[in-house]
């Protein structure tokens, strides 16, 4: 089968591979979509995971099923699925304790699994579901990321009425405020740097960083003061500044990007305003709601997939990825 290969840091082909085979709780996918992360662009940059080279890139998918194995049950061949990449090990601390988003020995499309940037793949039978023979492959690609964002919402602890700050206007920033109008919030605030890209988040109220001088003062003007809950969608330490310094007293700032190295944290604010932070990685089994969220057409989310392009294409498809950010959201390969 043809798959997109990382073959070094930085080396990307596109390569005939084996089918991969199966195990007895998994399933062989033939791939409807599968669409570019930016996390994929991270691993070909500089692999932060330490991935082991070379491997078949990719975690976000769907398709059909083409094999079963034997002990596989509510599947069968013909199936349309989505697919979530993270498969808990079951049996690792985090697991045990119910905390299998944060398994300590997971296998993860696109690191220890082959990935969804291929005519084929596998997925255990716990981390598909099926999808309506209505929904576009490309757009059942996206439970996984709809997952996450999800997470991040939850970790907010957000009640009727609150108000919601984003900073950062990448596809999980604006999937996050898609999903935010699903909640019975005050103002949800998006502070970005690119107006195509914050277009794609219509309920919104959107500031440009670069035409404030004062981006905090900026948002916080929005809502008259401070934000109930703030969602860090940049993985720089000064947007992480911008997020703290934008909450109200007992304020949460949600870590949804990770920051590398270290970060200074104004401990003596934290302790003046009771303040909270908190991470969001992977998410605590929400791909369930994650299709229900697909499923809701008000919600617009495959408005998200801007361009779809053949595996054929895999360079300029990636290359659009991870520069486009006036001119692309979310670049698919659709098969």
């Amino acid at each position: 089968m043809k798959a997109v290969v990382l073959r070094s840091i930085g080396n990307v082909e596109l390569m005939d591979v084996p089918v991969p085979s199966i195990r007895s709780d998994q399933m062989l996918i033939k791939t409807g979509a599968a669409t570019i992360c930016t996390s994929d662009l991270n691993d070909i940059r500089e692999n932060p995971f330490g991935i082991e080279l070379p491997v078949v890139i990719g975690h976000e998918g769907a398709g059909s099923v083409v094999e079963v194995g034997s002990q596989v049950q509510g599947f069968r061949v013909g199936d349309r699925v989505t697919t979530h990449p993270v498969h808990p090990c079951g049996s690792c601390e985090a697991c045990r304790d119910g905390m299998g988003h944060l398994c300590l020995e997971m296998e993860h499309f696109g690191i220890n699994l082959p990935g969804t940037m291929a005519e084929y793949y596998v997925v255990r039978q716990d981390r598909a579901r099926h999808i309506p023979d209505t929904m576009d492959f490309a757009l059942a690609s996206l439970a996984e990321p709809v997952s996450v964002c999800l997470e991040a919402l939850a970790q907010a602890r957000l009640k009727a009425g609150d108000n919601l700050l984003i900073i950062g206007d990448g596809p999980f920033g604006v999937l996050i405020a898609r999903l935010a109008a699903a909640f019975d919030l005050g103002k949800v605030v998006m502070l970005g740097r690119h107006d195509f890209r914050m277009s794609f988040a219509p309920a919104a109220v959107k500031v440009n960083a670069k035409n404030v001088t004062d981006a905090i003062a900026e948002v916080r003007n929005v809502v008259g003061g401070g934000y109930d809950a703030a969602v860090l969608c940049v993985g720089t330490a000064q947007a992480f500044k911008e997020c703290f310094r934008s909450l109200k007293p007992k304020g949460r700032l949600v870590v949804f990007s990770g920051i590398p190295g270290e970060t200074p944290v104004d401990l003596f604010w934290l302790h003046i305003k009771e303040l909270e932070i908190i991470g969001a990685c992977n998410d605590d089994n929400r791909l369930d709601e994650a299709v229900q969220m697909l499923s809701n057409e008000a919600l617009g989310i495959g408005e998200l997939i801007t361009h779809r392009l053949p595996l054929s294409e895999y360079l300029d498809a990636l290359h659009l990825a991870a520069t486009g950010r006036e001119s692309a959201m979310k670049v698919s390969f659709v098969f």
